[in-house]
C-alpha cells in the first residue's frame, strides 16, 4: 500500500458524500452520521456496539441508536461505490453466512448452518450479495440480508432455498447490471433455487454438483428412422471414468486439468454445460475431481472453473468484516438495527478496498491489509482526540509531519 497518504481520509470522507448526494432525499444531519460512522468503523477498536461508539465516536450511545434504526439503502450505494471504482470484468455472487448471536428477543434469531463448526447452531444468519471484480480479485458487498428462521417460513409455504431465489428475483435489475452471471456453491444447485431464478430473470447460473450427480450425456449421433421418440441421452456418466471422447479438454493451471461438455441433469431436467475438473496428483486435495457447471450452454468449461473460483472471494469479504469491521458484535435486538450493522460493517471493507487497494497502480499493489487499515484508522482517530485537545496547530509543517508519521505507527506493512 502507499505510504503517502497525506489525504487519503479526505478521499475516503469525499467518495462517502458524493455518493449520498447522488442518492438524494437524505438531509444534512443524516449525511454528516452516515459519513461519521463510515469512517468510524474503520477505525474502531474493541466491540462494535452502541456504547463502544460513543466512547471513540462523536456522539451519544442513545443517537447510534437512533441513526440505526433509520433506513438506508446500502444496496444503492454499495451499487455506485462499484460502478465508480471497479472494472468492467464482474460477476455477482451470493452466499448466507451463519452469525453467531445469544438472547431471545432478537429478531429471526433461530438456528442456521454454520460452516466453520459443519453443524446447526444458534444463532443469526445473513444472505449476503457481492459483486466480484475478475481484474483486480477481490469482492465487494452489495447488500446482506437477514434470514427468517424456518419456523417463520414454513406458514408463508417457503424454505429456505426458496427464500433465496426470492432474494435474487428481488434484486434481478441491479444484478443484472453488472453481469449475467451469478455464482452460488453447491448448496444451491436445486431444482428450488435454479428454475424459479432462470425462469424469471435473465440470470445464468454458475455452481457444484454433487460427485455422484445423476448425469447423461447427450446424443449426437444421426437419427435412427426407426419409429418411436428421437433418442436424446447417450448414457449415464460414471464420475470416476467420464468419457473424454465427448467430454474434452479446454484448460489446465498449475492445480488441475479441466474437461467441458454439454450434458442432461435429470435432477434440473435440463441441459447444462459442464467443467469437470481433475486435481492433479501433485495437489493434496481431499476431492480427486469436481463437477462445476452453467445454466449457460455458451460458456466455456474454463471460464466456469475461474468464475467458480472467483467466488471464494466473497469468504475472504465476510473474513476481513468478522476479524475487523465487528460483524458478529451487534448487539441491538430489532431487524433495523441489525441490518444497518450487517451491512456497514460490509461496506466499510468494501469502501477500504476502493480508497486504499484499488486506487493503487496494479504494478505496486502489495496484498490486501486490513489489518494495516483499521491501524491506521484508529491511530488518526486517537491523534486527533489528542490534537483537538491540546490545540496543535497543524498548519505548522513539522507538527504536520509528525501528526502523518504517527498514523503509521503499529502499521505491519511499510
Amino acid at each position: 500500500m502507499e505510504k503517502n497518504q497525506d489525504d487519503v481520509f479526505g478521499k475516503s470522507k469525499a467518495l462517502v458524500c458524493a455518493i449520498i448526494d447522488k442518492m438524494g432525499n437524505i438531509n444534512k444531519s443524516r449525511k454528516k452520521f452516515l459519513t461519521h460512522i463510515f469512517i468510524l468503523y474503520l477505525g474502531l477498536r474493541g466491540r462494535y456496539n452502541f456504547l463502544g461508539m460513543e466512547r471513540y465516536g462523536q456522539n451519544s450511545e442513545q443517537t447510534y441508536r437512533n441513526n440505526f434504526e433509520k433506513q438506508f439503502d446500502f444496496l444503492t450505494f454499495n451499487t455506485e461505490l462499484i460502478r465508480r471504482s471497479c472494472s468492467k470484468n464482474l460477476i455477482t455472487v451470493f452466499d448466507p453466512s451463519y452469525i453467531p448471536k445469544s438472547g431471545k428477543k432478537t429478531e429471526h434469531i433461530g438456528t442456521f448452518w454454520s460452516g466453520c463448526a459443519q453443524k446447526a447452531k444458534r444463532g443469526l444468519e445473513i444472505g449476503g450479495f457481492a459483486v466480484v471484480d475478475l481484474e483486480n480479485n477481490t469482492a465487494f458487498s452489495l447488500e446482506a440480508v437477514q434470514t427468517p428462521t424456518a419456523q417463520e417460513l414454513n406458514p408463508k409455504g417457503k424454505t429456505l432455498v426458496s427464500h433465496y431465489a426470492s432474494l435474487t428475483i428481488e434484486r434481478k435489475d441491479i444484478l443484472l447490471s453488472f453481469s449475467k452471471y451469478q455464482v452460488v456453491d453447491g448448496y444451491f444447485a436445486k431444482r428450488e433455487y435454479i428454475i424459479p431464478v432462470t425462469t424469471e430473470t435473465d440470470l445464468e447460473i454458475i455452481s457444484k454438483l454433487r460427485n455422484d450427480a445423476n448425469l447423461s450425456y447427450v446424443y449426437k449421433g444421426q437419427p435412427t428412422g426407426r419409429q418411436g421418440r428421437p433418442k436424446v441421452l447417450d448414457g449415464k456418466i460414471k464420475m470416476t471414468q467420464v468419457d473424454k471422447r465427448k467430454i474434452r479438454y479446454c484448460y489446465q493451471d498449475d492445480e488441475s486439468v479441466v474437461y467441458e461438455g454439454i450434458v442432461y441433469n435429470k435432477t434440473l431436467k435440463r441441459k447444462i454445460k459442464i467443467a469437470y475438473v481433475e486435481k492433479l496428483k501433485r495437489v493434496q486435495s481431499k476431492e480427486k475431481y469436481a463437477v462445476l457447471f452453467s445454466t449457460d450452454l455458451e460458456l466455456s468449461g474454463q471460464q466456469i472453473y475461474l468464475y467458480y473460483k472467483s467466488r471464494f472471494q466473497i469468504e475472504f469479504l465476510y473474513r476481513d468484516a468478522k476479524q475487523f469491521t465487528g460483524l458478529t458484535h451487534c448487539q441491538a435486538q430489532g431487524a433495523n438495527k441489525l441490518y444497518f450493522h450487517f451491512n456497514m460493517s460490509l461496506s466499510a471493507v468494501s469502501l477500504a478496498k476502493v480508497i486504499h487497494y484499488l486506487k493503487i497502480p496494479k504494478e505496486k499493489r502489495g496484498a490486501f491489509s486490513m489489518s494495516d487499515i483499521k491501524t491506521m484508522y484508529l491511530n488518526k482517530i486517537v491523534a486527533d482526540r489528542i490534537i483537538s485537545n491540546l490545540k496543535i496547530d497543524l498548519t505548522c509543517k513539522k507538527n504536520r509531519r509528525a501528526y502523518l508519521n504517527s498514523l503509521w505507527f503499529g502499521k505491519i506493512a511499510s
